[in-house]
C-alpha cells in the first residue's frame, strides 16, 4: 500500500470529506431545485431526506472502505477474499460513473466557471438583457476559452493530486472550505438586508405544507443523493484511508452537516436578492450562468464584486470535489497496478481532460453539439449513464451487499468502531436498515432514472 495513504488527522478527514460532498450540486444545483419545488415546504422534505437517506447511505459507503482498506474494486475483493467475486461491480460502477461526473464537472467548474469569474470582473456581461447573456453562455461553453480554462483547472488538480493525500488533498480542502463558508456567509447576509430581500427570505423559509407532495418528495431525495455523492467510490477510497479507531458515525454527521449547511447558504444567497430585483426564483439549470448574471447586472457597481465572489464560491467547493473524484480514480489505479502515484495522477488528469473536452465540444458552437443518443445529447446521455444506471444501481448494491453479506450484526459493529457519542447504529434500527431504507432507496432510485427516460 502507498506510504502516503490515509489523512493526517480526524479534521483532515472531515474536511476532505466535506470538501467532496460540497460541490456544484450544492452552489449551482440547489438553489434552482428549491425555486422549482416551493422554497420553503422543498426545504423541509431536503432536511429530513438527509437524515433518513443521505447519511445512512453514507454511513454504508464509508464503512465498507474502512472495513476493507482499500479502493472499492480491490476492497471488495478483499472482503469477499476473491479476485474473481461479482461483488466487484460496486468498484466498476463506481469508477465508471465518478470518471463521467468529475469530466463534465471540471467543465462546469473550470471551463464555465472559471471563465465566468474573470467575464464578471471584467463586466464583459454589463449591458445585456436577458438574451444577450443567454447567447453569450450559447457561445461560449462550447468554446477554446472554456477549454483553456478547463485545462488549467486540471493542471491544479494534477499539481493537488501528485502532492499526495496529506500534503495535496487534504492540505487544499482544509484551507479552501473555511474561506468557502466566511465568503457564504457573508453574501447570505448581505443578499438577505437588501430592499425586498425579506420577502425572498420568507418564501425560503416559511413551509407551505400544501406545496409537498409526490414531486417535491422526489426532487428532495434526488438532490440529497446528488448532493452528498452517494453511491460513487470516492467515499469508500475516503473511507479506506481512515483508520478503525476513527470515530466514524460522529465524522460523518459532521460532514453531512457541513454539506447541508453550504447548500442551505447557497439558497440564501440566491433567492433573497433574486427576489430583491423581482427575478423568479424558478428559473432552472440556467440559474447560475444566464439568471445570475441579470441580477449582477441589476445591483449595479456592487454586482461586480457579489458576482465575483459568488463564482468564487462555487470554483472553490467544485474544485475540492473534483479533486476528491480525481483522487478515488487515482486510488483505484493505485490498488490495481503497480505503478507510481505520479504516473497515475499523469493517467487519470490526462483522461479526465479528453473525456472533457468531448463535453465541452456538445454545447453551444461545438462540433458534437448536434449528435444526441438516444434523443439525449453528449451531456445528458453521459450523466444518464453514471448518474441514472451506475451511481443508483452502486448504491443498492452496496446495501445489498450489507444486508445479504455482511449482515446487520457486522455492520453494526463495523460502524460502531471507534464511536465516542451517542451518534451510532443501535439494535433498534435494524427493521429501518433492513425494511425501510431499502425501499425508499429504490424509490429514490427509480425517481432519478424517471429523470432521464
Amino acid at each position: 500500500m502507498d506510504n502516503n495513504r490515509g489523512f493526517a488527522s480526524r479534521l483532515g478527514f472531515i474536511m476532505s470529506m466535506a470538501a467532496f460532498s460540497i460541490g456544484v450540486g450544492n452552489i449551482w444545483k440547489f438553489p434552482y431545485v428549491v425555486g422549482n419545488s416551493g422554497g420553503g415546504a422543498f426545504l423541509i422534505v431536503y432536511l429530513a431526506m438527509v437524515i433518513l437517506v443521505g447519511y445512512p447511505t453514507f454511513l454504508i459507503e464509508v464503512g465498507l472502505g474502512r472495513s476493507s482498506g482499500f479502493s472499492p474494486i480491490r476492497g471488495m475483493q478483499q472482503l469477499e477474499k476473491s479476485k474473481k467475486t461479482p461483488w466487484t461491480m460496486i468498484g466498476w460502477l463506481g469508477a465508471l460513473s465518478v470518471f463521467i461526473i468529475v469530466g463534465y464537472a471540471t467543465m462546469i467548474v473550470g471551463g464555465w466557471t472559471g471563465g465566468y469569474i474573470f467575464k464578471t470582473i471584467s463586466g464583459s456581461l454589463q449591458g445585456l438583457d436577458a438574451d444577450g447573456i443567454s447567447t453569450a453562455f450559447s457561445q461560449y461553453s462550447g468554446s477554446n476559452a472554456s477549454l483553456l480554462f478547463t485545462l488549467a483547472t486540471y493542471v491544479l488538480m494534477w499539481l493537488c493530486l501528485n502532492s499526495g493525500v496529506k500534503k495535496g488533498v487534504e492540505k487544499v480542502c482544509s484551507v479552501l472550505l473555511p474561506i468557502l463558508f466566511v465568503i457564504m456567509i457573508g453574501l447570505a447576509i448581505y443578499s438577505c438586508v437588501m430592499p425586498g430581500g425579506k420577502e425572498g427570505l420568507l418564501w425560503y423559509i416559511k413551509p407551505d405544507f400544501s406545496k409537498i407532495d409526490a414531486s417535491v418528495i422526489s426532487a428532495a431525495a434526488t438532490q440529497v443523493f446528488f448532493s452528498i455523492g452517494i453511491g460513487m467510490c470516492c467515499a469508500f477510497v475516503y473511507g479506506s484511508y481512515i483508520s478503525k479507531d476513527t470515530n466514524m458515525t460522529g465524522s460523518l454527521a459532521l460532514t453531512a452537516l457541513l454539506d447541508t449547511t453550504i447548500a442551505v447558504l447557497a439558497g440564501l444567497i440566491c433567492v433573497p436578492a433574486l427576489f430583491s430585483f423581482g427575478i423568479e426564483p424558478t428559473t432552472g439549470p440556467s440559474l447560475i450562468f444566464v439568471t445570475l448574471p441579470q441580477l449582477f447586472n441589476a445591483m449595479g457597481s456592487f454586482g461586480r464584486i457579489f458576482g465575483c465572489l459568488f463564482m468564487l464560491c462555487v470554483y472553490f467547493a467544485g474544485f475540492t470535489s473534483v479533486l476528491g473524484g480525481a483522487e478515488s480514480l487515482v486510488a483505484i489505479l493505485g490498488d490495481n497496478t503497480k505503478r507510481k502515484r505520479s504516473q497515475n495522477c499523469t493517467i487519470v488528469v490526462i483522461a479526465l481532460f479528453i473525456l472533457s473536452i468531448f463535453f465541452t465540444r456538445s454545447f453551444g458552437t461545438g462540433f458534437l453539439s448536434k449528435i444526441r443518443i438516444l434523443g439525449m445529447g453528449l451531456f445528458d446521455f453521459g450523466d444518464f449513464i453514471a448518474s441514472g444506471i451506475c451511481l443508483t444501481l452502486g448504491a443498492i448494491l452496496m446495501l445489498a451487499y450489507v444486508l445479504f453479506r455482511w449482515g446487520f450484526d457486522k455492520f453494526k459493529e463495523e460502524i460502531n468502531a471507534g464511536a465516542t457519542g451517542k451518534i451510532r447504529i443501535y439494535d433498534w434500527m435494524k427493521p429501518y436498515f433492513c425494511i425501510v431504507l431499502p425501499i425508499i432507496l429504490i424509490a429514490v432510485c427509480y425517481c432519478i432514472v424517471r429523470m432521464y427516460i
